[in-house]
């Protein structure tokens, strides 16, 4: 009898172990991801609402907070904010266009419905849609302002997985989106 009482007694303490019996949850030690501070005046949206192609080297400096660096050879600077978001203005024949770089994990939004934006990409061709519009269209949700030429202007939208929804928004057609993609 004690035998048997010490099979089972080493069965059940063997079973306790290999199924994790008893055993401790481990605790998520990840640190939050903590975002970078921008090494301007502005994050690299609030700086794109301040800027337009119009603006010299100078100005846009003066709004970022620090000189840009120009490209080797070229009339492109470049404004980088933080490691992943940067901002570059490109001159050519003394027009400028804008462009920023964001990090796309900080656009992510979970308001951002992708079956809206393939609706607006079906439809294109039969309804364009100014940027109110299109906001509306997306039920309210503010795009991203990823670049700026003396004629369009180019918005996009990051749903929570990642998926993103551009629009150019064109002069020659009265602000309406003239291009839309996903991705």
């Amino acid at each position: 009898m004690k035998k048997l009482l010490t099979i089972l007694l080493c069965s059940t303490f063997i079973l306790g172990v290999a199924t994790g019996c008893g055993k401790e949850e481990e605790k998520d030690t990840k640190e939050p991801e903590v975002q970078e501070k921008s090494k301007g005046k502005c994050e690299v949206a609030e700086c794109m609402k301040e800027l337009n192609p119009e603006m010299k080297v100078e100005e846009i400096n003066e709004i970022i907070g620090f000189e840009g660096e120009k490209a080797e050879g070229t009339e492109k600077y470049i404004w980088q904010l933080t490691e992943k978001t940067k901002i570059e203005a490109e001159y050519t024949n003394g027009k400028g266009s804008i462009k920023a770089t964001y990090n796309k994990d900080d656009l992510k939004n979970e308001n951002v419905k992708i079956s809206l934006c393939y609706d607006i990409l079906n439809h294109i061709k039969e309804q364009t849609y100014t940027y109110e519009e299109m906001v509306e269209k997306l039920e309210g949700v503010e795009g991203n302002l990823e670049s700026y030429s003396p004629t369009s202007k180019m918005y996009s939208w990051v749903n929570k997985d990642g998926q993103t929804f551009r629009a150019t928004f064109s002069d020659s057609l009265k602000g309406k989106a003239s291009i839309v993609t996903i991705r």
